[in-house]
C-alpha cells in the first residue's frame, strides 16, 4: 500500500470520485456544510496551505483517503477520512490517520477535531483507538446523534496498530 498526497489537476476526477462515493455511502444531505461549494473549490480545500487530500492506493487502485482543512493556526480539522468497501478491514484507515496525524505535527498543528455521523460507526471506533475524545460541538450538525471528537496532536505518539 502507497500513501500518497492527492496532486492536481491529475488527481482531480479520481478524489471527486471518492468523495461523491463517500456522500452516497453516507446516504445524508450535506448541504448544511455547503457540500456543492466544497466539490466547487476541492483544488483550493485540499492544497496546502488551505488542506490537503491523501489517497491510501493498493496496487493501482485507490482504496481510500483523508483530508484535512485548516480551521485556525492551531486546529485542523478532519475530513472525508473513507475507505472503500473492498479494501476495508485491512487498517487501510489507521495508515490514512496515523499518516495525518505525522503530517499535522510536521505543519505545526496542536489540535485536529472532527464531526461524526451515525453511518460512520467504524471510523468512530478507529478514533476511540486512537485517542481521540469526544467534545462538545463545534458547529451546528442538524444530524442527529452526530459526535464530535478531538485530539491532542502535542501529547500523542501513534504506533502502528497500537
Amino acid at each position: 500500500m502507497e500513501i500518497r498526497d492527492v496532486c492536481f489537476p491529475s488527481d482531480s476526477r479520481d478524489l471527486r470520485q471518492l468523495i461523491h462515493e463517500y456522500v452516497d455511502w453516507l446516504g445524508i444531505d450535506l448541504s448544511y456544510q455547503d457540500f456543492d461549494g466544497e466539490m466547487a473549490s476541492l483544488e483550493t480545500l485540499f492544497s496546502l496551505p488551505s488542506g490537503q487530500y491523501t489517497f491510501a492506493v493498493v496496487g493501482s487502485e485507490i482504496a481510500g483517503g483523508v483530508g484535512f482543512r485548516k480551521i485556525d493556526v492551531h486546529t485542523a480539522e478532519v475530513k472525508r477520512l473513507y475507505v472503500r468497501p473492498d479494501h476495508q478491514g485491512k487498517d487501510i484507515g489507521w495508515s490514512l490517520m496515523t499518516n495525518l496525524v505525522q503530517k499535522l505535527k510536521g505543519l505545526g498543528y496542536e489540535r485536529l477535531v472532527l464531526d461524526a455521523v451515525p453511518p460512520t460507526r467504524k471510523a468512530q471506533a478507529l478514533y476511540a483507538r486512537m485517542g481521540f475524545t469526544e467534545i462538545p460541538p463545534y458547529f451546528h450538525n442538524p444530524v442527529p446523534d452526530t459526535k464530535f471528537y478531538e485530539f491532542d496532536l502535542r501529547d500523542h505518539g501513534l504506533e502502528q496498530g497500537a
